[in-house]
């Protein structure tokens, strides 16, 4: 089993969101099936380059998601509080 993290990534947090909302839909989480509890198997994070990078391991991919998956993100660092 591989350590490797598998993202793609989106422009915009709607798109990251309609991925991940597709493939909570596949799976049956309860907030397709009775309208609240799990929606999303994973939620997009941002990057550092102002866009969002979904964790797509286990996920259901077309043969253009699987080529434009990246296993390597960088995201913003934490910021002081």
């Amino acid at each position: 089993m591989s350590d490797t993290t598998n993202y793609l990534i989106y422009d915009t947090l709607e798109d990251a969101l309609v991925k991940a909302d597709a493939e909570g839909l596949r799976r049956g989480y309860a907030y397709h099936r009775v309208g609240s509890g799990t929606r999303y198997s994973t939620y997009p994070q941002e990057t550092a380059d102002n866009k969002f990078a979904l964790v797509v391991d286990g996920y259901e991919l077309t043969e253009d998601e699987e080529a434009s998956i990246v296993t390597s993100v960088t995201f913003p660092a934490p910021e002081d509080v």
